[in-house]
């Protein structure tokens, strides 16, 4: 689904950051910089394999969606059933993207303070980093909102779209933050 692709694109993300950091860690001229990129490294590698799990835990909650709108209907009894099960998947589903939302922006945070650290001729993998984080939690972020049109429980709907509100303006600061900065920087 297009939870899976939200965290495929954080995942290269969150991995080209750390690439950056990676081939400034060690080098010459950057010898103060290198317990920052050590702890950036490690917080971006982290970022990586959880958005490279969401890819699969996305894949199993569509599955889950799917297989709930398949369910027979002929009945009240079995569109009772049917009703119950989507619900349950729904609020399932919208899990592993708002995660990926999460995680993304995470990743951000851990740009803004890269972009201080690496080689200035890294800069330009630091704003495709960005850029790629930014479109994980946007991505994501239109996934939750798919399986909350659907989603009948209003307190657990309201309380979705507020924390995804707040993070995609978050991840949007930051996209903008880094990948504009950098711009200049290279302009």
């Amino acid at each position: 689904g297009g939870g899976a692709i939200a965290a495929c694109c954080g995942a290269a993300g969150a991995a080209r950051g750390a690439m950056a950091a990676r081939s400034t860690d060690g080098k010459k001229g950057f010898e103060a910089h290198e317990p920052t990129l050590t702890e950036e490294i490690g917080k971006l590698d982290g970022v990586r394999v959880e958005m490279l799990a969401l890819v699969d835990d996305d894949a199993r909650a569509y599955e889950t969606v799917s297989v709930a709108y398949g369910l027979p209907r002929g009945d009240e009894e079995e569109k009772d059933v049917r009703r119950a099960a989507i619900q349950e998947a729904l609020g399932v589903a919208l899990g592993p993207p708002l995660r990926a939302c999460r995680a993304a922006v995470a990743g951000l945070e851990v740009l803004e303070s890269l972009r201080h650290h690496v080689n200035p001729s890294l800069a330009s993998d630091v704003a495709v980093a960005a850029y790629a984080l930014g479109a994980a939690a946007r991505a994501g972020w239109v996934n939750v909102l798919v399986n909350l049109s659907g989603l009948k429980d209003s307190s657990q709907a309201e309380g979705v779209r507020e924390e995804g509100v707040k993070l995609l303006k978050r991840a949007a600061e930051l996209e903008s933050a880094v990948g504009s900065a950098i711009e200049a920087d290279l302009a």
